[in-house]
């Protein structure tokens, strides 16, 4: 490494790394969502991506980091535009050598010509793309860059959303919105063949948490996919975390996994058939587990529903993509409230370490410790050598 490299090594240190997702089609199969999410990412490319699954390790993140260069500028086919250093070997690439590395090349280099990014958002159709994946009571509304609810997407792009702002676009906002970027990448991963360069993709996502001296550093497992690829060993390296699959907690968070019972969906998708209350029981004996008494018992006939009294009004029913929304809403009033609150303290810690920094100032300039604890109005051992007491009449008293 020369010198501008061992400052940046320096600075990467005091950053932490973010925890990186992937699809795990066993999550979804649980869910009865597995023929959705696989719908939604046909193209070959992108599965591998998103289903990558590699632990992350500090000291490759923080050499990769330390030593990558994206030439932006430069002519995608040459050698140059991107480089890095693994295992203290040097690797120049053009963006198909780069996604080549990681398995992301369904097609020779340049036939066709793919994609680098979306330079001009004029040759992409959003509105007419955010009706088709949106809910169907959202397909009035007009999309707007950077502030078009990610609430109102059905589930399956909702996740593919969430997984793109926490894990390869951080740096484009809260998953809670959709952006222009994240749109367009979308469309991407829905089409059956690869349209964008991938390549160009991730180096922009690594420029984006290299330059910035606030964002954690993203994509571990994709470097650790490299290292694996150019033989690194990193058996004796510190592990920050293993694979972490999107699971059904995250999801729950986000207000796409509901529960019945022990059948769970994804809200919004057609619900699962839940099993006849005989069927259970059998399925527990065929087990070999005790059948439950709940289940022993001959079911009680459920009363008739009462039929309403004439004059009064219908019962009122609530479209269940009503409910998601008041339900996306409430959350998003939770999470602005959480904000202000960790605003607030992050001032008064603010405070205070300004307060601290006076007092050792302060203390420093009277000539004492700042780490010792002092006690007013307490004689230290040696006060009484260095101020005796008066003697005599009280004429030399001081």
């Amino acid at each position: 490494m020369n010198i501008v490299q061992r400052h940046k090594l320096r600075n990467l240190r005091d950053r932490s790394i973010a925890e990186h997702f992937h699809l795990d089609w066993e999550v979804f199969e649980e869910l009865h969502a597995r023929p959705q999410m696989e719908a939604a990412v046909r193209s070959p490319a992108w599965r591998r991506l998103l289903t990558l699954a590699e632990p992350t390790y500090k000291e490759l993140v923080w050499e990769f980091y330390a030593t990558f260069h994206h030439n932006s500028k430069g002519n995608s086919d040459h050698a140059d535009v991107v480089q890095f250093t693994l295992g203290r070997v040097e690797h120049s690439l053009s963006y198909w050598e780069f996604a080549n590395a990681l398995c992301l090349n369904s097609r020779a280099a340049g036939r066709p010509p793919l994609r680098l990014d979306l330079s001009d958002p004029t040759d992409f159709a959003c509105q007419a793309y955010f009706q088709s994946i949106c809910l169907p009571d959202s397909v009035d509304e007009e999309y707007v860059a950077s502030q078009t609810r990610a609430a109102l997407l059905r589930p399956e792009w909702r996740i593919l959303n969430h997984l793109m702002c926490t894990s390869y676009t951080p740096s484009q906002g809260s998953s809670n919105r959709v952006t222009l970027r994240t749109l367009w990448l979308l469309h991407a991963m829905g089409r059956s063949e690869d349209t964008i360069q991938l390549g160009s993709v991730l180096a922009r996502t690594f420029t984006k948490a290299a330059i910035s001296t606030t964002r954690s550093l993203v994509c571990g497992p994709v470097i650790t996919a490299l290292a694996r690829n150019y033989g690194v060993d990193y058996t004796g390296m510190t592990l920050v975390r293993g694979p972490t699959p999107l699971g059904e907690p995250t999801l729950r968070h986000q207000h796409l996994v509901a529960r019945l019972g022990r059948v769970r969906w994804i809200a919004g998708l057609p619900q699962p058939p839940i099993p006849a209350e005989g069927d259970q029981a059998e399925s527990s004996a065929a087990g070999g587990r005790r059948v439950p008494r709940r289940a022993q018992a001959p079911a009680s006939p459920s009363p008739a529903p009462r039929s309403p009294s004439p004059g009064s009004p219908p019962p009122v029913v609530v479209p269940i993509s009503d409910q998601l929304a008041a339900i996306s809403q409430q959350n998003e009033r939770i999470l602005a409230g959480q904000e202000r609150i960790h605003t607030r303290l992050d001032r008064e810690r603010d405070r205070g370490r300004r307060l601290m920094s006076g007092q050792h100032y302060i203390m420093s300039y009277l000539g004492l410790d700042p780490n010792a604890v002092h006690y007013p109005f307490v004689q230290s051992p040696g006060f009484e050598d260095e101020y005796p007491p008066p003697t005599g009449d009280g004429g030399d008293a001081f």
